[in-house]
């Protein structure tokens, strides 16, 4: 099996996006530089877990099937091998906080997992992880088994009681079996299943594949009984000879291998290259036979079938479940190579050194699992975001708002999820950035408002727990100047029947078509049937907003005469900064001719004697003063007061519209009697 697998229940998360409309605190400036460990722009590693712990001796780490999380250390107070039992991991469990920032802490590895169990000895069991009566020797590489379970190389077995290497161990950590027997004989007794010194192994199929250091050969054994099955070994060298002969320099010889390994089809050995002149580790790629029982150099894989490394020794290879293989040297960085063996990266963090990796294994995700010498022994590695892309901005409909969009960024192979997007802005073209504070999100549009008028440049990033990625910019996005404005429209509605005291129906629609809200926004309807100005509260109007109200004149026997009736309305609102705005509206309606009285009527005036008109300002279909709206005005408001009662003072700048509006009933009704 490759050294890979998905991390439990982290991949159920999801996290959804959607449009995000941002009333932002004080802008304030991001982490720069991030912590240490975090990435600063795409294609970079960061650290996603730590143990914030320094383990002497670690080495060998897997992963089981079922997520938890495994590495061995050699000796002192910590020798044994330990598991990180999964829990629930939810992706914004994190060290992330927002706008940019980053606790100092454990990340997914504390969010996601269960505090360490420690096995003391060889036959310590999940119930009882100090218990046992059989000390390990050095355990050393660590490797979960197909199906559940691991398998752990104690690499001095022969000085274990009792005797053994490799050691197999079921889904409840019970030891099931045993490959390899203690002893050095010269490498001329590996027939009976000798593995004294295997440190990194591989199980592919129902069987293991174990290095024998210094005696230039890979041991098979089958799983989980242990049984010796073959010896493998280079080109020109001869397994079980004493002493084996001398590696070749070239591909094809193995000189004091170290780490076997699988993508699942192939097998790849890596070697310190001791015995090559000049030295220098070799990974080889080789294709096993149909029952494998031997092997062959594969010649297509790297430069003739192997990744040569001058002057440094190779630990092991790990081949992810996207085939990337990553090679493990004995001391610097870790590199990753393509399938084909195309050198890719180094893996490092920023401000977070190892001076040597141990082991390393991959999920599914393409995160790494490391173990590494010194501080941050065990952590949990992954790439930054990809850059933000189709970053576009536009002047808001409100004043000192900015409309932003932007394009997803996806999650790829590698990659931690995306957790929140960052907006910055910048006033000095971009000599210094301010983040606008708001909850995290994966929204990816914004309306950036409270911004003085003028240009601005914006810059969005997109944030993971591993880090940022690069982020895209637009320049000169303007914020408006406050243009308030108020709008308004009448219209009127005859009675079905022209009678007197039948009411006419006059709607209002109020707009505000500038770019500031509005607050206390009225309408004054100045009627021709008593002379009284009727006022309607609306309260507040936002950018856009419209709304109507009504009112209800009852009609006069002028009216009846002239068969027309008309009003007038002014409106009034102010805007945040205490400027006034109005708007003027009249209108006229024509009456149907009056009825002949009916001579059995008692009353002719009255349309419906069994229910008589409403007399003075009140009207059918409205409340007590003859007022309505559709739908309620804004502020609750929807009493008719008359002029002269209380109403807002910023009303006091309609006085002259309505007055206006007076003058023009006054001269029709002058032209009517002339």
């Amino acid at each position: 099996m490759p050294h890979s697998t998905r991390l439990g229940g982290f991949l159920a998360a999801t996290l959804a996006a959607s449009t995000l409309a941002i009333a932002p605190g004080a802008a304030q400036a991001v982490q720069d530089p991030l912590p240490d460990g975090k990435a600063e722009a795409s294609g970079e590693y960061g650290l996603i877990g730590d143990s914030l712990e320094t383990i002497p001796n670690i080495y060998g780490v897997t992963i089981d099937d079922a997520g938890s999380i495994w590495y061995a250390v050699t000796d002192g107070a910590s020798r044994g091998i330990t598991e990180y039992r999964p829990g629930t991991l939810d992706p914004n469990a994190g060290d992330y906080l927002g706008n940019g920032e980053y606790a100092d802490g454990t990340g997914y590895l504390g969010a996601g997992w269960n505090a360490p169990l420690h096995y003391a000895n060889r036959d310590s069991g999940r119930d009882s992880p100090a218990g046992g009566t059989e000390p390990w020797a050095e355990p050393r590489g660590i490797e979960a088994l197909p199906g559940g379970g691991i398998a752990v190389s104690d690499t001095n077995g022969n000085v274990s009681t009792p005797t053994g290497t490799i050691l197999f161990y079921d889904e409840g950590h019970t030891v099931i079996g045993n490959a390899g027997v203690g002893g050095d004989q010269g490498c001329t007794q590996l027939a009976e299943g000798e593995l004294a010194w295997g440190p990194y192994f591989t199980v592919l199929d129902d069987k293991l594949y174990a290095p024998y250091e210094g005696c230039n050969v890979v041991s098979v054994f089958s799983v989980p009984d242990g049984e010796p099955l073959h010896r493998l070994t280079g080109e020109g060298q001869t397994a079980g000879a004493s002493p084996n002969p001398a590696a070749t320099n070239g591909p094809g010889g193995l000189s004091d291998i170290y780490g076997v390994s699988t993508d699942g089809l192939s097998i790849y050995t890596t070697d310190l290259g001791y015995n090559r002149s000049p030295g220098a580790g070799m990974v080889q790629r080789w294709t096993l036979t149909d029952d494998g029982s031997d092997w062959q150099l594969d010649h297509t894989f790297a430069e003739d079938g192997a990744l040569s490394f001058p002057e440094v020794m190779m630990y092991n290879t790990v081949i992810g479940p996207a085939n990337g293989l990553y090679t493990i040297p004995q001391s610097g960085p870790v590199q990753r190579f393509t399938h084909a063996g195309e050198y890719v990266a180094d893996v490092q963090v920023r401000d977070v050194p190892y001076t040597s990796a141990r082991d390393l294994a991959i999920t599914e995700e393409g995160w790494i699992v490391m173990t590494a010498k010194g501080e941050h022994s065990l952590r949990i590695l992954a790439e930054s975001p990809s850059p933000v892309s189709g970053l576009a901005g536009t002047t808001g409909a409100a004043a000192g708002t900015v409309e932003l969009s932007w394009d997803a960024v996806e999650t790829t192979y590698g990659q931690a999820p995306v957790l929140d997007y960052v907006i910055e802005r910048s006033h000095d073209g971009g000599a210094t950035w301010q983040a606008i504070e708001r909850d995290v999100s994966l929204s990816t549009t914004a309306t950036i408002d409270g911004l003085a008028p003028g240009a601005y440049d914006f810059r969005v990033s997109a944030y993971s727990e591993a880090g940022r990625g690069d982020s895209a910019i637009v320049d000169a996005v303007v914020a408006a100047d406050a243009a308030p404005a108020v709008a308004t429209t009448l219209t009127g509605t005859a009675p079905e029947v022209t009678a007197l005291g039948a009411g006419v129906t006059w709607e209002a629609t109020i707009t505000n078509p500038g770019n500031t809200p509005l607050a206390d926004v009225a309408a004054v309807f100045e009627g021709d049937t008593d002379g009284v100005a009727k006022t309607v509260a609306v309260g507040d109007l936002e950018v856009g907003e419209s709304t109507r109200v009504e009112i209800v004149t009852p009609l006069t026997e002028a009216h009846l005469a002239d068969l027309t009736a008309a009003n007038s309305v002014s409106v009034v609102g102010v805007a945040p900064d205490g400027t006034a705005v109005t708007a003027l509206a009249a209108a006229q309606v024509e009456l149907a001719e009056v009825p002949d009285p009916d001579p059995t009527d008692p009353d002719p005036t009255d349309p419906d004697p069994t229910n008589p008109a409403p007399t003075g300002p009140t009207a059918p279909g409205t409340g007590g003063d003859g007022s309505g709206t559709h739908p309620t005005p804004k502020g609750g408001a929807n009493a008719l007061a008359q002029s002269g009662s209380s109403v807002p003072a910023s009303l006091a700048v309609g006085a002259a519209l309505v007055a206006a509006g007076a003058m023009w009933l006054l001269a029709r009704k002058r032209r009517t009697t002339a």
